[in-house]
């Protein structure tokens, strides 16, 4: 069984986006197997976000994992896991 951890490591402003206010994270990815803990995977995954939701790059999940349902679910967990966070991330620039 493999269990996935996420970490914010960046966040900045995107100043060409059509929608205002948008922003994005990139957030460290772990894949660890729950058995032995041990690292499996790492791995940096771009997620824009705004008042309208999250909105996690998908070519960078389909590169860095190959397997369709654990896409899937890392999908499902980093736009859950950056939502919730979203009103405390701000701006590394500012």
């Amino acid at each position: 069984m493999t269990q996935i951890l996420f970490k914010v490591q960046e966040v900045k402003r995107l100043q060409d986006h059509h929608i205002p206010n948008t922003l994005e994270a990139n957030v460290e990815v772990e894949f660890i197997n729950r058995e032995s803990g041990e690292l499996l995977k790492t791995g940096l995954i771009p997620v824009r976000f705004n008042e309208h939701g999250s909105f996690p790059s998908i070519s960078h999940i389909q590169n860095f994992e190959e397997e369709k349902k654990l896409q899937t679910k890392l999908l499902f967990d980093i736009r859950r896991y950056v939502r919730k966070l979203r009103p405390y991330l701000q701006p590394d620039d500012e």
